[in-house]
């Protein structure tokens, strides 16, 4: 298995033959008790693309995802590297469906703390999920349109 690093892209592809790039952003200490953070593009491709550059402008979110596991069961494919901006930083809020369904949480990812608010702001739509994604629930949400900003309560889930 080759190593996972910083800047790392991947490619995933789907029943439809559609391919989605993510890109490494973190790789935990811990490995017990994390995995990796990706940033994982809006765009599905019908053909790998030639330059790196093109994947990374586009649109994304970043989520947790069991990034070596899937390298080492060759659910996904590391196409390259592309090094991340010098004063790259991961997000330190994110957002999750509050347990009732019925309001969202705002999470501080170095405290654990958790903000509930009935209406998001223009700022919390652009927070990603908090939690973990597997490469079905990532290709479905992309199959289906899912972005951040149009997240409800019912279309992740």
């Amino acid at each position: 298995m080759s190593k996972v690093e910083l800047g790392d892209i991947f490619e995933l592809t789907t029943e439809k033959g559609n391919k989605i790039y993510f890109q490494c952003v973190e790789v935990p200490f811990d490995t017990k008790n994390e995995v990796e953070l990706i940033k994982v593009f809006y765009n599905l491709w019908s053909d790998t693309p030639t330059e790196l550059k093109s994947i990374i402008k586009s649109d994304y979110f970043f989520n947790r995802f069991p990034l070596k596991s899937a390298v080492r069961k060759k659910i996904v494919t590391k196409i390259g590297n592309y090094a991340l901006p010098e004063y790259f930083e991961v997000p330190r809020y994110y957002r999750t469906i509050n347990f009732t369904g019925d309001a969202w949480q705002i999470v501080d990812s170095k405290t654990l703390k958790r903000e509930t608010v009935s209406k998001l702001s223009e700022e919390h739509r652009k927070l990603s999920p908090w939690g973990m994604m597997n490469d079905t629930l990532i290709i479905e949400l992309l199959e289906q349109g899912w972005k951040l900003e149009t997240w409800t309560f019912d279309s992740m889930y």
